[in-house]
C-alpha cells in the first residue's frame, strides 16, 4: 500500500491554493430534486452541524472545492433516498481534485461524528483509495476511513504527531462497487489518549480510545480526497456531521 505524503489544506473551506492552483467551491449542476425540507437524523450524540440529503439541489453546509477534470455535482442519476445525492468525480488527470468539507465551527472542538451514505461506482488506480470520512484538526488529516482500490477492503488511517501514518484493516471482504453503503465514524481528540470509533454498515468494526492523534480539537469533516489524482466516482447521500465541545 502506497503510503502518501500528509497534506494540508490552506483553510477549511471557501478558496483555497495548492501547488499554484487556486481552487474554488463548484456550484451544483441545474437538476431538479424533491426540494424536501425533510432532513436525515441518527442515534449519535452531539450538536448537529449539517443534515442534508441535497434535495434542494445544492450542497450546503457543505462546501465544494474542484480542480482541473474534478467535478462536484448534484445528481439525480444515484440516490439512497429522494430523487438526488452529491457526486464527487476525479481522473488521473494531473491537478484533478473533488471533495467538500463542513467546518465544525470558530470554537474548540473535542468530539465530531460523520454519518453518510455511499456509493463508489468507479474505483481508482490499484494502491490508490476512495475516501469515505476524514476528519482534520486545522490543515492536517488526522484520521480516515476508505475503500482500498485494490481489494475493495475497508481501511482506517490514521496520522501519528510525527506525521507516518498507520493502518488498520476494518474489513477483509470486498465491498462491492456501485452499491449503498452507510460509513459512521467518530472521533475525541485528546492527545495520545484519543478515542476512534467506526461502523460500517450498522456494524461496529473499530473502537479504541488509546490512539495517539496529538491533537486536542478538531477543526473540520471532509469528504472525498484533498491530493489529486485520486481516481473515482463516488456518490454521497444522507450525510450528518455533529459535534461536542
Amino acid at each position: 500500500m502506497s503510503k502518501l505524503k500528509k497534506l494540508g489544506t490552506l483553510g477549511t473551506i471557501g478558496v483555497l491554493m495548492t501547488g499554484g492552483l487556486i481552487l474554488g467551491s463548484s456550484p451544483a449542476n441545474a437538476v431538479t430534486c424533491s426540494n424536501s425540507s425533510v432532513k436525515p437524523t441518527n442515534s449519535l450524540t452531539g450538536t448537529t452541524v449539517a443534515a442534508t440529503s441535497f434535495e434542494t439541489a445544492s450542497f450546503t453546509p457543505f462546501t465544494p472545492s474542484t480542480a482541473t477534470t474534478g467535478t462536484a455535482t448534484i445528481s439525480t442519476s444515484q440516490r439512497r433516498t429522494g430523487t438526488c445525492s452529491a457526486k464527487l468525480h476525479v481522473t488521473n488527470d494531473s491537478g484533478s481534485v473533488a471533495k467538500m468539507s463542513v467546518a465544525l465551527g470558530s470554537t474548540a472542538v473535542k468530539t465530531a461524528n460523520a454519518d453518510g451514505w455511499f456509493n463508489i461506482t468507479t474505483a481508482g488506480v490499484a494502491g490508490n483509495d476512495v475516501p469515505y470520512l476524514r476528519f482534520f484538526a486545522n490543515g492536517t488529516r488526522i484520521a480516515d476511513i476508505y475503500r482500498y482500490n485494490s481489494n475493495g477492503q475497508l481501511w482506517l488511517r490514521v496520522t501519528a504527531p510525527n506525521g507516518t501514518f498507520s493502518y488498520t484493516k476494518l474489513k477483509s471482504s470486498s465491498i462491492p462497487l456501485s452499491t449503498w453503503h452507510r460509513a459512521q465514524m467518530e472521533v475525541t481528540a485528546n492527545g495520545s489518549s484519543s478515542t476512534i470509533k467506526v461502523w460500517f454498515d450498522g456494524a461496529l468494526e473499530f473502537s479504541s480510545s488509546a490512539v495517539n492523534l496529538g491533537v486536542s480539537s478538531l477543526t473540520h469533516v471532509q469528504l472525498g480526497a484533498e491530493h489529486s489524482r485520486q481516481l473515482g466516482d463516488e456518490y454521497i447521500d444522507d450525510v450528518i456531521v455533529k459535534k461536542t465541545p
